[in-house]
């Protein structure tokens, strides 16, 4: 018999001619846009509303049961915050920061504490350079409010720097407490420029044109010298923030304006030891004193116990954050101001100069 040829295969191939067609793919990609956000739903603990939960403590920080804690013990919330204090958490990705604060943050943790039945205080941990003026403010205020709403007092530790817009947060604690060896204070108010003019015209020959609506609309272009004009308002919005940080330390710490301005507003960074010596810092303490501390300020019969944040770990959190690592060990750590700007537009900063 002889061999029989292959039967012809033909292929079919659809070609988008139609508006019908464009449609007919574009609710296929909704449909699997659509799976794929409920799987990814799924996956996470809670949701895109996790906002964290909390882990009990005891005076050496080793996690309990909650039914570890008797009726004459007391429960004070815990929030650790670690890093420079910025508005927004991408504002410092290229900058090479290991770590951030945003009002917002303290805002999740706080809303989670509000969560937490029979909190008898709150204890913010605070390592922190500083930030931004308007963050530092923020993250003041925000907690202020929530002292006065919950009726709680609230205590700040650090056992390693609280400086700058992190002291000016601490400006709405009720006692402050470090470690002897931290770095405190920093009482002051910077703005940094890059001025890239001679490199620009000297080295690489360009020349930046620019057409402006009014005589500001380019305050702070790295490629000329700023103005006499310009040079008078970062003056004034410094000494504007700077009279706020001064007031703020003179009120919580019922310290004279004068002596806070002439003595303390210096800049100067002290020990935690120095800084108690000039009335900055109520009292000394290791990590491991702060609940025998608490104890007393609190009159508390049984033993003082830790309601301690953790912020969110769901699937979107952990991308972000392996995506902002990423990304700050692939780009070269900029310059302090134009990793923190993004553009050449001056910010102010309560911050500890690196």
């Amino acid at each position: 018999m002889p061999n029989a040829q292959p039967t012809p295969r033909t292929i079919r191939v659809r070609l988008l001619n139609s508006p019908l067609d464009y449609l007919r793919l574009a609710l296929r990609v909704l449909f699997w846009c659509a799976l794929l956000y409920l799987a990814v739903l799924a996956f996470e603990d809670n949701g895109f509303t996790d906002k964290g939960h909390v882990t009990f403590l005891d005076g050496d920080f080793e996690e309990v049961s909650e039914l570890d804690i008797g009726a004459d013990d007391l429960v004070v919330g815990l929030v650790d915050l670690h890093g420079v204090i910025v508005s927004f958490a991408d504002s410092d990705v290229l900058s090479g920061a290991e770590a951030l604060v945003t009002p917002d943050d303290v805002r999740r943790a706080l809303s989670v504490m509000r969560e937490v039945s029979d909190l008898s205080g709150l204890v913010v941990r605070f390592e922190t350079p500083g930030g931004e003026v308007t963050a530092s403010d923020e993250i003041r205020n925000i907690l202020a409010t929530y002292k006065t709403r919950e009726n709680l007092p609230v205590f700040f530790y650090s056992g390693s720097i609280l400086a700058s817009g992190g002291y000016y947060a601490a400006c709405a604690a009720d006692k402050v407490f470090t470690a002897k060896n931290a770095e405190v204070g920093s009482i002051g108010v910077i703005i940094e420029m890059l001025n890239y003019q001679k490199l620009a015209k000297d080295t690489l020959g360009l020349d930046m044109k620019v057409y402006k609506s009014g005589e500001f609309k380019d305050m702070g272009n790295p490629f000329r010298e700023p103005t006499p004009a310009e040079t008078a308002l970062f003056d004034r919005d410094v000494r504007e923030s700077m009279d706020d940080f001064v007031a703020e330390v003179s009120k919580s710490r019922d310290i004279p304006v004068e002596v806070v301005r002439d003595k303390l507003g210096t800049g100067q960074v002290w020990s935690g030891k120095r800084a108690r010596e000039l009335g900055l810092v109520d009292d000394l303490l290791y990590p491991e004193e702060l609940a025998g501390r608490l104890k007393a300020e609190l009159g508390a019969k049984g033993e003082v116990f830790f309601a301690a944040y953790q912020p969110p770990e769901g699937l979107f959190h952990s991308l972000e954050t392996h995506i902002q690592t990423a990304l700050a060990q692939a780009f070269p750590k900029l310059p302090f101001p134009a990793a923190r700007k993004g553009g050449h537009t001056p910010r102010l900063y309560y911050l500890l100069p690196w």
